[in-house]
């Protein structure tokens, strides 16, 4: 999975797509976006025919912020002469809050131009009603296990 994907599934996420009958369920817009090309507007969001419109709407708007260069809190908040913003102030968001949700879902830094980063394996996006994949799906209980003994027998070692 790459990039644009994982950014996508995070937003999805923020927006309430995976809450089944939510607005941008409904709109088939897992990002919410306001506009987009001859989409009608609903309540105030685009509304797409198909749920695989919308996500290809949402992966177009990233790919057009990773080629301007953004971080992910330029990404959501703005950057003066050059975007907007996804989710700027102004419009009553939080968008500090919204990049450092992203950021934590993907394991990246909220300062690096997202042009830098190269895609990790990340979740694939799901549809409305289905919960976010992790984005570390092969872990069992007993690699959990194992890893908090290590840790332990390490933090052990460190104070004896």
């Amino acid at each position: 999975m790459n990039l644009i994907d994982g950014i996508a599934q995070a937003i999805a996420t923020m927006e309430g797509y995976f809450k089944p009958n939510s607005l941008a369920a409904r709109n088939n817009n897992p990002g919410n976006l306001r506009n987009w090309g001859s989409a009608p507007v609903v309540s105030g969001y685009a509304s797409f025919q198909t749920a695989e419109q919308g996500w290809a709407a949402l992966r177009a708007q990233i790919q057009r912020n990773i080629d301007r260069g953004l971080t992910l809190r330029e990404f959501f908040a703005g950057k003066p002469g050059v975007y907007a913003g996804y989710a700027p102030a102004a419009d009553k968001n939080q968008p500090e809050a919204y990049a450092r949700f992203v950021a934590s879902r993907l394991g990246i830094d909220v300062d690096t131009p997202l042009s830098q980063i190269a895609g990790p394996g990340l979740p694939r996006p799901k549809e409305p009603g289905q919960a976010p994949v992790s984005v570390w799906p092969d872990l069992t209980v007993l690699d959990l296990a194992a890893a908090a003994a290590i840790a332990a027998a390490l933090i052990w070692l460190l104070l004896d």
